[in-house]
């Protein structure tokens, strides 16, 4: 499993607005991961690139560590606005 698959992620719309032909929307997301790297993730340039990925590459795989998986959460608000076409 590479880093950018999300296995759990919400969705929920917090506003919305129909005005006319104009409408706005707030949509929020939540998307979580136990981010597991293996070494396919870090041959790759787009993760081999950064230090941070490599440590913790390694921190997971120290067994003194415990082999704990590493919860990654991340939350975002995005606006969407645009205009109803009725072509």
């Amino acid at each position: 499993m590479t880093a950018l698959q999300f296995p759990c992620t919400l969705f929920k719309s917090q506003k919305w607005m129909i005005e006319n032909d104009r409408f706005r929307a707030v949509v929020h997301y939540k998307v979580q991961d136990h981010f597991g790297l293996d070494v396919d993730d870090l041959s790759k340039f787009k993760f081999s690139q950064f230090h941070f990925f490599r440590i913790c590459f390694v921190l997971q795989r120290y067994n003194q560590f415990g082999f704990k998986p590493f919860m990654t959460n991340m939350e975002a608000a995005v606006e969407i606005t645009g205009f109803r076409d009725e072509s």
